[in-house]
């Protein structure tokens, strides 16, 4: 079936890496088939000067040029200028290594920002679907409007003058239409952009429970199944003494956003951060049936993307840290703990405690679980990893000697 114009989103790709471009005009296509139509121009300047024929429904560019010098933030102000008075949604497609840049491009009103070294290709095809399906709800009303009216002056002979008037009054209704909508887009712009910062400095679950009013703000603890992993960097504190300040924080910042990159991927939440450790909860505040599974996962996938950091650390500031990781399940109370001024959403109880216990007691770059975690795990989990049982030990605050198992990747 051949579509027609007015059903096809255009989009203006400015690209300077072909490869790239490629990459996702291929997902595009894939997802959105003959829907859209995508014209390319490697050079900023090019792109601009297309962006301003006003043929397009959407932009999609880099920040980065080989021809211009100016900074990311420059070039970025400069995308929105052009593309602003058009009333073109932008998307960015980057492969900026400045943390702050998203932050800004959300700031500035950009759309969607993704990231080249980081392909989340599920989470890209869902917002790419949700702008996609704005725009042609946008296109819809003024095709409709238009036609509305040719038919009415068919209808009803019409004079030129009458038409005139017509086109007039239909024009300012549209107008008030298009304002009415683009205020709820600014609405849901608004809250998405308080989401993106917000979740900065608390976890991102946590905030989109709160936004979807699917979490609680009281302070009444309940009991819930769950996991928790405590990781802690072996020797670190006597290896910070040696560093510089401004080494010692861009190594956590490393660190922490590396691991919890992982955490958030398997469905984890960030309970805390103390010192050099994490702490992290699975199946809270939003329960999880595979709380064990998506743990254990985690855990593993820490140790190994720790592993591919520490040549890199050991290049940059002279050392090669290690990480040790417990995990336990079990009952805990999990709540709001706090004031009235601020809350803390945690778990506490012999859950919490035990992969407290196992995290200090695990060898440098090994991951301890509790015995009730491993007697739970199906028969699949028992052939993914390597385990050891290791001698019973005491374990400090319970009675009597407990088991402790060390899970290795299959070697």
């Amino acid at each position: 079936m051949e579509l027609e114009k007015e059903e096809i989103v255009r989009i203006l790709f400015v690209e300077p890496n072909k490869k790239s471009y490629e990459t996702l005009a291929e997902l595009l296509k894939s997802w959105f088939g003959d829907y859209i139509e995508i014209v390319w121009r490697s050079l900023f300047e090019n792109g601009m000067e297309e962006l301003k024929k006003g043929n397009y429904d959407l932009l999609i560019s880099e920040i980065s040029f080989p021809e211009k010098t100016d900074t990311e933030e420059s070039v970025l102000s400069e995308i929105t200028d052009n593309a602003t008075p058009l009333e073109v949604p932008i998307v960015i497609f980057s492969q900026s290594h400045d943390k702050s840049i998203p932050i800004l491009s959300f700031q500035m009103g950009i759309s969607e920002f993704f990231s080249k070294r980081r392909l989340k290709r599920s989470l890209m095809e869902h917002r790419f679907r949700n702008l996609f399906r704005e725009i042609y709800r946008k296109k819809v009303i003024s095709i409709q409007m238009d036609d509305s009216l040719k038919r009415f002056q068919e209808m009803y002979g019409m004079n030129q003058s009458e038409i005139q008037d017509l086109n007039t009054l239909v024009k300012k209704f549209k107008k008030d239409l298009e304002k009415e909508y683009e205020e709820k887009l600014k609405l849901d712009f608004e809250k998405k952009k308080m989401q993106n910062v917000f979740g900065m400095y608390v976890d991102p679950v946590v905030v989109e429970s709160i936004m979807n009013n699917t979490f609680s703000l009281d302070q009444k603890g309940h009991t819930q199944e769950i996991s928790v992993i405590f990781s802690d960097i072996r020797g670190y504190t006597s290896l910070s003494e040696k560093q510089q300040p401004d080494q010692v924080i861009s190594f956590l910042n490393e660190y922490f956003t590396a691991m919890t990159e992982v955490i958030l991927g398997y469905g984890g939440m960030i309970d805390k951060y103390i010192g050099d450790s994490i702490m992290c909860l699975f199946g809270a505040p939003i329960y999880q049936e595979e709380h064990r599974l998506n743990a254990l996962d985690c855990a593993i996938e820490m140790l190994q993307v720790f592993q591919l950091w520490q040549p890199k650390w050991k290049e940059i500031y002279g050392f090669t840290p290690e990480l040790g990781i417990g995990l336990a399940s079990g009952n805990a109370i999990v709540g709001n703990v706090g004031s009235f001024q601020k809350l803390s959403y945690t778990a506490v109880g012999d859950t919490v405690n035990m992969a407290s216990r196992l995290e200090s007691m695990a060898k440098p770059m090994h991951v301890y679980i509790s015995e009730e975690l491993y007697q739970k795990l199906p028969e699949s989990y028992l052939k993914k990893y390597t385990y050891t049982e290791l001698e019973p030990v005491k374990i400090k605050g319970k009675e009597g000697l407990h088991k402790v198992i060390s899970v290795q990747p299959v070697t």
